[in-house]
C-alpha cells in the first residue's frame, strides 16, 4: 500500500472516530483512534509526516472515549502518551490546545477516580495554567472551566472528608 493513501486512510479514520465520539458512539470511537494508531505505526520511518501530532492528538481521542467508558486506568494511560507527544510539539495551535487540555483534564479525571487525589489535583491545575498561559477567552470557554473548577472542588471535599475520618 502506498504511503500516501495510508496516510489518507489515517486521516479519515481520525475523522470517523470524531464523529463516532460526538455522537456517542464510544466503543466505535477507540476502534477507529486504536485503526488510525496501527496504520501509523505502518508508515515508514522516512515519510514526511507530522507523526508526533497525529498521535498526540490521536492518544487525546482515545483517552476521552475510554473515560467515557469507565476505562480510567487505559484513559490514563492514553492521556500520559499524549501528553509526552504534545511536550514534543514546540508550538500548538488552537485546536492542538484543546485537544492537550483535553488530555490533561482526562488525565485528572482518571486519576481522581483511581483514587490518586493529589495527583489529580495537579494534573487539573496543570490544565487551568495552561489555559491562562496560551491566554485563552475565559467567556468562550466558560463551560470547560466550571467543568474542570467542579472537578477540582469535587476533588478537595474528597481529599478534606478523608482527612476528617
Amino acid at each position: 500500500m502506498k504511503t500516501t493513501h495510508i496516510i489518507r486512510i489515517m486521516q479519515q479514520t481520525s475523522e470517523n472516530a470524531n464523529k463516532a465520539f460526538h455522537q456517542g458512539n464510544y466503543q466505535g470511537a477507540v476502534e477507529c483512534y486504536n485503526k488510525a494508531l496501527h496504520l501509523c505505526s505502518l508508515l515508514p520511518k522516512d515519510v514526511k509526516f507530522d507523526r508526533v501530532r497525529f498521535e498526540a492528538t490521536i492518544h487525546s481521542g482515545l483517552s476521552a472515549a475510554l473515560g467515557r467508558q469507565g476505562k480510567h486506568m487505559e484513559s490514563f494511560a492514553a492521556a500520559n502518551k499524549a501528553l509526552v507527544f504534545f511536550d514534543q510539539i514546540s508550538e500548538l495551535d488552537a485546536v492542538e490546545t484543546g485537544r492537550y487540555l483535553m488530555a490533561q483534564v482526562n488525565q485528572g479525571t482518571a486519576l481522581a477516580t483511581l483514587g490518586c487525589l493529589e495527583a489529580a489535583l495537579e494534573a487539573l491545575y496543570r490544565a487551568k495554567e495552561v489555559f491562562n498561559h496560551k491566554g485563552l477567552d475565559p467567556t468562550k470557554n466558560k463551560q470547560w472551566l466550571e467543568m474542570v473548577d467542579g472537578n477540582i472542588a469535587a476533588i478537595n471535599t474528597q481529599i478534606k472528608k478523608l482527612q476528617e475520618s
